[in-house]
């Protein structure tokens, strides 16, 4: 059975912290279990379930940019119920510095197609 470069990695620092590889747990097929510290989220829960979407990232057919747009348009709509749209708009320009306020209206009011 061919072992991956993950496995070999996985199987290195078992044997630094001093665990058998015997006594290691069978993983899935690359050897790896998530990390239970990685705060993930389906940004897309209403559309498609959590293991679609991790299968879908996984194989990179997600286009990053559209799913982020679409994250900024949900955010936006949940801080309008407690405060003016310009700081809703500034506070979202704060989370994402790389875009400037003109581009984060243009998200937000650009019509879904």
């Amino acid at each position: 059975m061919a072992r991956t470069a993950r496995s070999l990695i996985r199987e290195a620092r078992a044997e630094q912290n001093g665990i058998s590889n015997d006594n290691l747990p069978t993983i899935g097929d690359d050897g790896f279990r998530p990390d239970p510290e990685k705060t993930w989220s389906n940004p897309l829960s209403a559309f498609i379930d959590d293991d679609t979407y991790e299968l879908l990232e996984r194989h990179g057919v997600l286009y990053e940019k559209a799913i982020r747009d679409y994250r900024i348009r949900q955010q936006y709509r949940e801080m309008r119920r407690r405060m003016s749209s310009s700081d809703a708009i500034e506070t979202l320009r704060e989370a994402h510095p790389y875009l400037q306020y003109d581009t984060i209206r243009k998200i937000i009011y650009a019509k879904a197609s």
